[in-house]
């Protein structure tokens, strides 16, 4: 058999014969040089600005760099530290005899280049009346780190993270230039640019037994977990322009451990001690929808129908940049169950008390809810019996109407004219 000729383009380039002395050089291949040889000419002009440039390049680099770890690391974040405290107090616009906070920040310390790690923060709530004790809200650990975007903005955006009160809560801060801003001799004399600042987080497993504030509002011990979210934006990162929505679930909610003495003034009438230690009241999951509309927060459900006690919460609030000064429009309903009143003698004592207060009498209704009308400032508020109270808006619960709620604000003092 013959052997097969391969194909042209498989074959292999013949040889060139070597270049012997006295023989006529080769002619160049057509096209010219070869690429590589004119890739090799490039790396030659490269090189050559390389050891020209280099060095410059290098050592702008190190030393930006040096420059930026020594910033980075000895950085009076301390002073930081002081002075989120000190910015903190000053905005405390409190009127004499109300309420004041105060916040402490364990330590401080950065998180890669935009953010910050605080520790061991807690902001006490002390009361105007000195006989009542402080609370207090901790937070183990609170994360926060700035836009990059927005490094050279005003109004700075960033995403924060918190493990306090036994649970998370995560969220973030928005800021947008406002569509209509406001105009007038105020918006005249406010220099910069108006913002509209959006606040959205969401809580998971915070524990109602570390709420310092609602455990002094009701009184005695309280129980549960909290979850849900919330989403409002301040027009022109102001609360009376807010709207927005807020819907949270309580699980598991209880109210007295049955050890936590509770205080009922009207026992002291009848026993002379307001002190009572009651069995747990058991109320379950509490679900709670609020609508926020041009600073007008509603709260459209928030009702629970435990195996002790049944509740529910409706009416609206007038919110106002000092929270103790917004205004309340709020009806409370509640209703002991037959279980909780066979629980033992101390429910059937509370149960007289509340039945023989004559005020508690009026309010008590034909289904045998009794209905109180919260209203006034959040910082003083007036409660009182709301008899014949229904169950649907605050028209039905024998609310007056809102422009009725505005209760006179203290006059302003020395501490209101801080900017």
């Amino acid at each position: 058999m013959s052997a097969q000729i391969p194909p042209s383009s498989h074959r292999p380039p013949p040889e060139q014969a070597p270049y012997r002395e006295g023989e006529a050089e080769p002619a160049p291949p057509p096209g010219g040089a070869p690429p590589d040889r004119v890739a090799d000419q490039r790396w030659d002009v490269l090189r050559e600005k390389l050891k020209v440039f280099g060095p410059w390049i290098g050592y702008s680099a190190f030393f930006t760099t040096a420059f930026l770890l020594f910033v980075y690391w000895t950085f009076p974040y301390d002073r930081v530290r002081d002075r989120i405290i000190s910015e903190f107090e000053r905005t405390q616009k409190s009127p004499p005899g109300a309420p004041r906070q105060t916040l402490s920040i364990g330590k401080l310390e950065p998180s890669w280049l935009t953010g910050v790690v605080l520790k061991d923060v807690s902001l006490t709530t002390v009361p105007a009346d000195p006989s009542k004790m402080p609370s207090v809200l901790h937070a183990d650990e609170v994360r926060a780190r700035v836009s990059f975007g927005s490094l050279f903005s005003s109004a700075k955006d960033l995403t924060f993270s918190a493990k306090a009160l036994g649970g998370t809560i995560e969220g973030s801060i928005t800021h947008k230039p406002s569509a209509a801003p406001a105009t007038g001799a105020a918006a005249a004399a406010a220099k910069g640019p108006k913002f509209d600042r959006t606040i959205k987080m969401e809580l998971d497993g915070i524990s109602l037994a570390e709420l310092g504030p609602l455990r002094d509002a009701v009184g005695t011990a309280v129980g549960g977990t909290l979850k849900g979210s919330v989403d409002v934006t301040y027009g022109e990162m102001r609360i009376d322009k807010a709207n927005g929505t807020v819907a949270l679930e309580v699980e598991n909610f209880w109210v007295s451990d049955g050890k936590t003495p509770f205080k009922v003034p009207a026992l002291k009438m009848v026993f002379g001690s307001d002190e009572i230690t009651l069995p747990q009241i058991v109320i379950g999951n509490v679900p709670v929808q609020v609508s926020i509309k041009n600073g007008i927060a509603t709260v459209e459900k928030m009702e629970g129908k435990g195996k002790d006690l049944e509740l529910g919460v409706d009416g609206r609030v007038v919110l106002r940049d000092n929270v103790a000064e917004s205004d309340l429009g709020v009806n409370l309903r509640f209703k002991f169950n037959d279980s909780y009143k066979k629980k033992g003698e101390s429910t059937a004592g509370l149960l007289m008390i509340l039945d023989s207060e004559p005020k508690l009498r009026a309010s008590k209704r034909p289904d045998g809810y009794y209905s109180l009308r919260v209203h006034g400032p959040m910082g003083n508020p007036i409660v009182a019996p709301a008899p014949g109270g229904g169950a649907g808006g605050a028209g039905g619960l024998g609310l007056p109407p809102m422009g009725g709620l505005k209760a006179p604000l203290p006059k302003k003092g020395p501490i209101d004219d801080q900017p």
